[in-house]
């Protein structure tokens, strides 16, 4: 872990700290707290995100999920308390984005149910050979809403997480204005914003093409890679809504986006469409 502190403007101490984790680069600046407690609160955030990492990680042969992807298509697991959690929101999810938010892959067998979710037993079992569990497109948003828990339990009223640049929550405004400002980076020019998004207290999410190029978001309804070329940011309280939301209206077609969005009130959901030469055109979905 990287951490730097500083006290130069008492009224205001810093404490920055990153890590790899959970495939990406995560960042978290607070104010408000000396350098010991700082220091402390962030080894317990790192902590906190090895432990999800390991839970919610398919690739992880040792992990809850692997180990459900590797038995549960012959007989139901028991999973723990969390992970049964977390896997009754991702079917909530996969309900309310009309499907196109799903961890369930190979699962786009029309009228398909993937998996059974057992509340008595707390047991998973998966219908087929084939189907594996990917929470990938899950575990940022439920990290992101867990360690701004973790921070406002602390007496941290000003923070900002962020997690790759693309999904970013925050705890109040930054000390010296309304609002933490975040920017959209812009897909076609190097270094140049698309968008920038004003935080208070919300969060933030874009889903699009990688930055290498890559497509990478697959359309569970037809188990194919999504090549569309707009960006999709959603705005709104929940790390975790916002993080799903934008996963699912990128892999939904257009069309049927603002009646996705139109479930969930207080968020909103941007289309961005990022022009050669540093354009930008934008289309509030829903709207």
């Amino acid at each position: 872990m990287e951490f730097r502190f500083s006290d130069k403007n008492p009224l205001h101490p810093i404490s920055l700290f990153s890590f790899d984790a959970m495939h990406t680069r995560i960042e978290v600046l607070l104010t408000g707290l000396d350098e010991s407690a700082g220091r402390g609160l962030a080894e317990r955030v790192e902590q906190e995100c090895r432990q999800m990492e390991h839970r919610f990680n398919c690739h992880d042969l040792k992990s809850p999920l692997a180990v459900v992807n590797s038995l549960a298509a012959e007989r139901k697991v028991e999973v723990d308390d969390e992970l049964f959690m977390a896997l009754e929101l991702c079917e909530v999810f996969r309900r309310g984005t009309a499907g196109y938010f799903d961890i369930a892959t190979d699962s786009a067998r029309a009228g398909e149910r993937s998996y059974q979710l057992d509340a008595k037993a707390h047991t998973v079992s998966l219908s087929r050979e084939g189907i594996r569990l990917d929470m990938g497109g899950f575990a940022k948003g439920f990290a992101l809403e867990r360690i701004r828990k973790m921070l406002a339990e602390e007496g941290v009223e000003t923070a900002l997480m962020n997690f790759g640049n693309s999904s970013v929550a925050a705890l109040g405004h930054h000390p010296y204005g309304e609002w933490w400002a975040v920017g959209v980076e812009h897909t076609k020019v190097r270094g140049s914003m698309a968008y920038e998004v004003h935080l208070d207290g919300g969060a933030m999410s874009v889903s699009g093409r990688s930055t290498d190029g890559r497509y990478h978001i697959v359309n569970p309804t037809t188990g194919g890679t999504v090549a569309a070329e707009e960006l999709i940011l959603v705005e709104g309280r929940s790390a975790l809504v916002v993080e799903v939301l934008s996963t699912a209206l990128y892999a939904a077609p257009r069309a049927q986006r603002g009646a996705i969005i139109g479930q969930y009130d207080g968020y909103r959901a941007t289309e961005i469409y990022c022009r050669a030469g540093g354009g930008v055109e934008l289309r509030e979905i829903g709207e």
